[in-house]
């Protein structure tokens, strides 16, 4: 197996160079187009517009208590896919946002992903999509996805095999973990791929402190192999959670190791 060590964090950057045309405020323009239902783990959503500055908008089901994901991506003609240079807002069935993502330009590292805070209302949530510039018209596609608990793990148990099939799309594995551990994340089985021109698939990977949702690392994963966490320095459940990067699909196995300081 071969090791990898410790990653940093991956920095997401805009391009140098913004798009021409002043921004488009939220409260100006046309008014936002209504589309199709879009659904938790559904089929995927293709937004084209041609009048400049039209936002179009998503309702779709959100039960109490959910966790939900918006996967975002823009394709192009010859069918890859570049950074989300939109904004993207989620409404709650009382007109509130709950959560916001804005791309001035196009991303040299996409995020692809719009976690929705735990809904604290049921009903009719909206997504609504908008060109950044007031003089731009809007191409992309969006999802969502239910935050999904794959199963439990153990330190040096065997590892889970998850399934990535939509962008965006979040896999917690949970990890039961004491604070004198020193572990490492292993990934094999390092099926993934992506038709983003110039991009290398990989996999995000977090891993969750037991006592808060704190971030005790982040890392990408490239192929397989161990990505050293550390001591978990805690006792409790602690959440790994990964998703793809760059618009990869595809899958990968994902397991907890001891480690070596």
């Amino acid at each position: 197996m071969r090791r990898i060590g410790i990653m940093a964090a991956i920095v997401i950057a805009g391009l140098a160079t913004a798009l021409a045309g002043p921004p488009a405020a939220a409260s100006a323009g046309p008014a936002c187009q209504a589309r199709g239902l879009l659904t938790a783990d559904g089929e995927t959503a293709y937004a084209t517009t041609t009048e400049p500055g039209l936002a179009v908008c998503y309702p779709f089901e959100g039960r109490l208590g959910q966790d939900l994901v918006i996967g975002l991506y823009i394709p192009l003609e010859d069918g890859t896919w570049r950074g989300y240079a939109s904004r993207a807002t989620v409404l709650d069935p009382g007109g509130a946002v709950v959560a916001a993502f804005s791309a001035e330009s196009p991303q040299v590292r996409p995020t692809f992903r719009v976690p929705v805070p735990t809904l604290s209302r049921e009903g009719t949530y909206t997504l609504v999509l908008a060109p950044i510039q007031a003089t731009s018209t809007l191409r992309v596609a969006a999802s969502v996805s239910s935050r999904q608990v794959a199963g439990t793990t153990r330190v040096d148990g065997p590892g889970r095999q998850m399934s990535y099939d939509r962008v965006g799309q979040d896999k917690d594995l949970r990890l039961a973990g004491t604070s004198e551990q020193f572990v490492a994340l292993r990934i094999s089985d390092f099926a993934m791929a992506t038709r983003q021109a110039g991009a290398t698939p990989g996999l995000w990977i977090e891993v969750h402190r037991a006592q808060s949702d704190a971030v005790a690392y982040r890392g990408v994963a490239f192929g397989p192999g161990d990505f050293t966490v550390g001591p978990l320095r805690e006792d409790g459940e602690f959440t790994v959670r990964t998703w793809p990067l760059d618009g990869s699909l595809g899958r990968a196995t994902v397991g907890i190791v001891t480690s070596r300081p």
